[in-house]
C-alpha cells in the first residue's frame, strides 16, 4: 500500500479530510502579562508565560484566530545554549510541556497552543478550525478533533513561515512537534499529514494513535526490572475501540469510524501512520513509558514501532525512526528531551552524539511476554 492509499484510508474511515493552502497571516501581541500569582484555571494546560502570537486563517470566505506562546532560547539565561546555523530549532507543542527550560537551555524555542481555540474536546466542533470547516454529514467536509488539532500545529507553522521565524531568529527548516496522550495521537496524525515538520515527537499516544488497534497487553506479564521496574509487571485493561467510539471520544474521529464493531474489521493498523511519515530528510521521535500506562497499550506501540521499522529498513532509512520508553510518567520527560535533542542535533545538524542509535531502537518489551 502506497501512501496515498493509506492517506485516502485515514481521511475517509478514522480522521477525515486534512486540510491547507489558507491565507494565514500573525500579529505579535507582546509578552504574555498574566501575573505569575494569579490562580491558574482547573484546566491542566493553560499556558503562562512566553511571547504571545496571534494566527489568523483565511479560507472559503471565513476567517478565524487563535494565540500561540512562544518560548525563546536565551530567556533564562541559557549558559549552554548551542549556535545554530539558521536560527533556533523549534517545538510547535500542543499543550505546556515539563522539559521547558532544559530545551530552552540547549537552543531549543517552544511554541505552544491551547489546542481548546482550536477544536473543543468533544462533539461540538467548536473552535477555530471548525469555524472554517464546519462539520456536516457530507462525509467530505468531516474532519474529527485529532486531524483539527494537527491542522492547528501545521498553521502555527505557516505563521512562522510567513515571517515569526525572522521576528523571533528561528530555523522554518528545523521544526518539531510534540503532544501527550490524546495530543500525542495528533501528534502523529499531524507528522504524517505535514510533511514540512522536520521531527514528529508523538508521546504516549496509545489507542487511534500508535497503538495497535489488533495487539493488546491485557494480562500479559513483562520483565521491568532493567529500568527500576519490578520483575512481573502484569498489565491491566487496555482502552477498547468502543471507549474511543463513545460520547468522551468520538468527536477525535468523523463518522464513518463509529462504524466498525471490532478491531479486526478495520483494514490496515497505526504503523501506517509512521510508515506515512518517512522521508530521508525527515524523523519521527516515539515516546512512551513502560509502567502504568496499561490503558495507553505501551507494548503495542512497541509493536508498532517494530512494524514501521522494517519498512523504514526496507528504504534504507531506518536511522529515521527511533524511540524512547522511560520508566514512568504520561509525559515528555526531561530525559526524553535530552535524547530527542542529541538525535536532532545529531541527525540534522551533523552533531556528534554520545548516544548509540541502536539505545533507541530497543525497549524492555523486546522478547518478551
Amino acid at each position: 500500500m502506497n501512501r496515498e492509499e493509506i492517506r485516502k484510508h485515514y481521511e475517509e474511515n478514522m480522521y477525515g479530510v486534512w486540510r491547507e493552502g489558507e491565507k494565514v497571516t500573525y500579529e505579535l501581541l507582546g509578552p504574555d502579562k498574566t501575573p505569575e500569582n494569579e490562580e491558574k484555571p482547573p484546566f491542566f494546560f493553560e499556558v503562562r508565560g512566553g511571547e504571545l502570537v496571534r494566527v489568523t486563517v483565511e479560507a472559503n470566505g471565513r476567517k478565524a484566530s487563535f494565540v500561540f506562546h512562544a518560548f525563546l532560547p536565551g530567556e533564562k539565561g541559557a549558559a549552554d545554549s548551542v549556535e545554530y546555523p539558521k536560527g533556533s530549532p523549534f517545538i510547535v507543542c500542543m499543550h505546556p510541556i515539563f522539559p521547558v527550560d532544559y530545551a530552552l537551555s540547549k537552543g531549543y524555542a517552544l511554541l505552544v497552543t491551547d489546542t481548546r481555540e482550536i477544536a473543543s474536546d468533544d462533539i461540538s466542533r467548536k473552535g477555530a478550525f471548525y469555524d472554517i470547516y464546519p462539520y456536516t454529514d457530507d462525509p467530505a467536509e468531516q474532519t474529527g478533533v485529532l486531524m483539527a488539532w494537527a491542522w492547528g500545529a501545521s498553521k502555527v507553522l505557516d505563521a512562522v513561515i510567513a515571517g515569526v521565524a525572522d521576528e523571533f531568529a528561528l530555523d522554518p527548516d528545523a521544526a518539531m512537534v510534540t503532544g501527550v496522550s490524546r495530543w500525542g495521537k495528533a501528534t502523529a496524525v499531524c507528522g504524517a499529514f505535514d510533511r514540512r515538520f522536520r521531527m514528529s515527537i508523538p508521546a504516549c499516544s496509545g489507542a487511534g494513535g500508535l497503538a495497535l488497534y489488533n495487539y493488546f497487553s491485557e494480562g500479559k506479564t513483562y520483565d521491568l526490572s532493567t529500568i527500576g521496574g519490578p520483575k512481573e509487571y502484569t498489565y491491566t485493561k487496555n482502552e477498547p475501540l468502543d471507549c474511543l467510539q463513545s460520547d468522551a471520544e468520538r468527536g477525535w474521529f468523523n463518522d464513518k469510524f463509529l462504524e466498525y464493531r471490532d478491531p479486526s474489521q478495520i483494514p490496515i493498523d497505526q504503523e501506517n501512520l509512521l510508515i506515512m511519515a518517512m522521508d530521508k530528510d525527515r524523523y519521527t521521535f516515539v515516546i512512551a513509558a513502560c509502567m502504568s500506562e496499561d490503558w495507553v497499550n505501551a507494548p503495542s506501540m512497541w509493536e508498532c514501532f517494530k512494524k514501521a521499522d522494517e519498512a523504514y529498513k526496507v528504504a534504507g532509512l531506518d536511522d529515521r525512526l527511533v524511540a524512547h520508553f522511560h520508566r514512568e510518567g504520561h509525559a515528555v520527560l526531561e530525559e526524553d528531551m535530552a535524547l530527542l535533542i542529541e538525535y536532532f542535533n545529531h541527525m540534522h545538524y551533523g552533531m556528534e552524539s554520545k548516544t548509540p542509535l541502536e539505545s533507541l531502537k530497543t525497549t524492555v518489551f523486546a522478547g518478551q511476554e
